[in-house]
């Protein structure tokens, strides 16, 4: 009986060890060098994003066959910054694992705030934000972190227009993944 319970304990402790998840997108392209949360999960979280929003809209047969971030992109902020989307028809199963991980970090969660589920003056919001290339963008942004009237319904005409943006700087695609998804998806029962 006392060998039985020795190698349960050895079994649990042997799959205790083992990566909780499984990264799907590390051969992907370096996206941003911020502290405040591991960057595997970030690297992960910001290209699973994509491919969640590149897959809806393919699968919607909305002109393309094929899966296309920008055009996905474009379509997904309109109602994706109000928070106005049925995110239950976006997100995989993967990003769903993701989000129980990135729960994890208290720090980049606000959960007192009624505007927003997102901690926007934590250590990894604020180097996405000193990090946005677009210095308009970014000067607005930190004006309205700086008054705590921060959130993405209100930053939304400005994601609208510079969503393209995201092409060429991940620290601001980074944000748009963080502010217009998974705060949303933070608040979801799965």
């Amino acid at each position: 009986m006392k060998k039985y319970s020795l190698l349960i304990i050895f079994i649990l402790i042997v799959t205790s060890c083992k990566e909780p998840i499984e990264y799907q997108f590390i051969n992907s392209p370096k996206t941003i060098d911020c502290e405040g949360l591991d960057y595997d999960l970030a690297h992960d979280a910001y290209y699973s994003f994509r491919q969640d929003l590149a897959i809806y809209v393919k699968n919607l047969r909305i002109g393309y066959n094929y899966l296309n971030y920008q055009e996905s992109l474009g379509y997904y902020i309109y109602r994706g910054a109000l928070g106005n989307f049925d995110f239950n028809e976006i997100v995989t199963p993967h990003t769903k694992k993701l989000l129980v991980l990135l729960k994890k970090n208290e720090e980049l969660w606000d959960t007192t705030s009624e505007k927003s589920s997102l901690n926007y003056k934590s250590e990894f919001v604020t180097c996405l934000v000193e990090n946005i290339k677009n210095e308009e963008v970014k000067t607005t942004l930190k004006a309205l972190i700086e008054t705590n009237t921060m959130n993405s319904s209100i930053f939304a005409e400005n994601y609208r227009a510079n969503v393209f943006d995201c092409n060429t700087d991940n620290h601001f695609g980074m944000l748009l993944a963080f502010d217009t998804y998974y705060q949303h998806l933070y608040q979801m029962k799965f």
